[in-house]
């Protein structure tokens, strides 16, 4: 597999957090997303959006042909979601960090 550019993940995630901060805040009336104030995020809503974009960029990936290709792409999708959330958690167990406040309101 190729190498990854550490630094060009590390921009990406920034510049999509930064740009849902942005957007909640403007959703809110918030002067600034970067004023320390309480900023409500939708957690659902965020979900969805990451999930669509995800979606949308390994729609275009060469050799998604046939359904078990997408499912074995899925398949490891899944598993580095699984592993980053036991690194997370396992980070937070030794630094006795806790986790950003979250809410999920399901839409029936």
């Amino acid at each position: 597999m190729t190498e990854l550019n550490e630094a060009y993940i590390s921009d990406l995630r920034q510049a999509v957090v930064k740009a849902i901060c942005e957007v909640s805040a403007q959703r809110q009336q918030s002067p600034s997303a970067d004023k320390g104030d309480t900023l409500y995020i939708g957690s659902a809503e965020v979900c969805q959006t990451l999930t669509i974009l995800l979606t949308e960029f390994l729609e275009g990936v060469p050799g998604l042909d046939t359904p078990s290709e997408v499912r074995r792409m899925s398949e490891v999708v899944a598993r580095k979601i699984r592993l980053g959330i036991g690194e997370i958690r396992r980070h937070r167990a030794e630094t006795s960090g806790t986790p950003l406040p979250s809410i999920i309101i399901k839409n029936n």
